[in-house]
């Protein structure tokens, strides 16, 4: 009996079917069903070419491995790092960098804490501004220079998956990234971070 059952492709092919239409059920549909409210209630703007740009570089780094972008509902965490996170925080994030571990500390409010160059000495050599700092140098940053070559096609894949981006936005985006350097992008980037929930208070 057993050797029958687990020998049916029918029966795989059947729990298959079921296990995925559960599943689309369970955790698909809802998220759909709720974008509409999502967006209503979400003071999160869409980034701009530059800090697309820049996000891309933050993930080709690995900087997402070691930062979280989550604060979670911990009155340690919020009296440290602002409110907790709402998931309509990220409606326009593809993927989300939530992370999990913090080998460096969360930058969910970064972009309301330090200037560009305090940034730019910070990602040439991190030992300069926190001493005790492991993070790696990334001065190569500030020596490749973007084309914008692939960000139109970038923001248009993310135009399809929800982020209202206009045709002219579109349009300019990459006269908004052509001569700036990957350090430059991903400063845009770390500034941008917090910036749309600052009235919301820290």
């Amino acid at each position: 009996m057993n050797a029958d059952f687990t020998k049916s492709l029918v029966i795989l092919i059947v729990s298959t079917a079921v296990v995925a239409s559960f599943s689309i059920l369970v955790w698909v549909l809802p998220n759909l069903l709720r974008t509409p409210e999502l967006v209503a209630e979400s003071q999160a703007k869409p980034l701009t070419a530059i800090e697309v740009a820049g996000r891309d570089i933050y993930i080709s780094e690995g900087c997402h491995v070691c930062h979280t972008q989550m604060v979670r509902p911990l009155e340690p965490e919020t009296k440290r790092n602002g409110r907790a996170n709402q998931e309509s925080d990220d409606i326009y994030e593809f993927p989300n960098l939530w992370g999990s571990k913090r080998t460096g500390p969360d930058l969910t409010n970064l972009g309301r804490k330090y200037s560009d160059q305090w940034h730019e000495i910070h990602l040439i050599d991190p030992r300069r501004v926190i001493p005790t700092s492991i993070m790696p140098a990334y001065p190569w940053l500030f020596q490749q220079v973007l084309s914008g070559d692939d960000i139109t096609g970038k923001m248009e894949t993310l135009r399809a998956l929800g982020v209202p981006y206009t045709e002219d936005e579109i349009a300019n985006a990459r006269l908004q990234v052509r001569g700036k350097t990957k350090g430059e992008a991903l400063i845009r980037y770390l500034q941008s971070l917090g910036v749309d929930t600052a009235e919301e208070g820290l």
